[in-house]
């Protein structure tokens, strides 16, 4: 025991320049757990408030006009022909059914890889021209936020490949030396009216107006007209014992929407979107205010 307690110590002795191989010291990390305090969950939207911001009145913008964006991916064929249309993006429900003839009918000049037509995914976008005519509120109930719940924003639906999807034979773009390309495009949808219900959280200054808005749930296409609209809305402001306070407030309603004719002459063709392997985006944090 003597023997191998000196030798060890000869061993730590010795200049790193001169250790052995089977002598370098090595430096492993070791984990250890650590016990992370237990932190309450909290609501950045929450004050204590002894009265909570009330709408007084809610008119909605007339004759609004505005772009709203289709996202879709179409199969091509290597004959130029639209086989399959998945919608990936809708400002508002029911365009589905308007425009997807329109599309399904499209004669594109097909994609070529290697001098070769092939068959593609091929993303695309088509902007809506045309206006809101008017609106109205119908309903609407305001609530103080939750002080230990944090805001969740309704994730807006992605779409999952079917079989038939997966079958179909496709060449990735990057490998694609030219894109389809439309010979012609023309889309139009009828005007239509339609009851929506909205989610949202606005914050309201101490003189009864809003100044910043967080969609919870709301279509993409009517938030630019509801947020005209909101900042022509009053309120009764929130109160503390000292009086008038600025402070967030949950809305809760719904508005009847009465749309015009839309119109659009061209398809924007893009590099990247949905396919049949392609992963749905995650959304995480607190929602963005407006």
């Amino acid at each position: 025991m003597r023997r191998a307690l000196i030798v060890l110590s000869l061993i730590a002795s010795v200049p790193a320049s001169a250790q052995k191989p089977w002598e370098v010291r090595a430096d492993l990390p070791v984990l250890v757990p650590v016990e992370l305090p237990a932190v309450p969950p909290t609501n950045p939207f929450s004050t204590q408030l002894v009265t909570a911001p009330t709408p007084v009145n809610t008119p909605l913008r007339e004759k609004f006009s505005g772009v709203s964006t289709v996202l879709a991916s179409v199969y091509v064929d290597a004959q130029g022909g639209v086989r399959r249309v998945v919608f990936t993006q809708l400002p508002w429900p029911n365009l589905a059914d308007a425009l997807r003839p329109t599309i399904a009918a499209t004669i594109f000049t097909p994609a070529r890889s290697s001098g070769a037509a092939v068959p593609v995914w091929l993303p695309l976008a088509i902007d809506l021209h045309g206006r809101i005519q008017q609106g109205r509120v119908t309903g609407i109930q305001a609530t103080t936020p939750e002080p230990t719940t944090p805001p969740a924003i309704e994730p807006s639906p992605y779409p999952t490949a079917e079989a038939r999807d997966l079958e179909l034979p496709a060449t990735p773009t990057e490998r694609v030396d030219q894109l389809p390309s439309p010979k012609r495009f023309r889309a139009r949808v009828d005007g239509r009216s339609w009851r929506q219900g909205i989610h949202l959280l606005a914050e309201v200054t101490g003189v009864g107006r809003c100044q910043r808005v967080v969609f919870l749930m709301c279509p993409d296409g009517l938030r630019p007209w509801l947020l005209a609209s909101l900042a022509e809305w009053t309120f009764r402001p929130a109160t503390t014992k000292e009086g008038a306070v600025t402070a967030w407030v949950q809305l809760d309603g719904e508005i009847e929407v009465e749309m015009g004719d839309l119109s659009s002459d061209a398809l924007r063709i893009m590099r990247q979107g949905w396919s049949p392997r392609a992963v749905a985006p995650s959304a995480g944090g607190l929602p963005p205010a407006a």
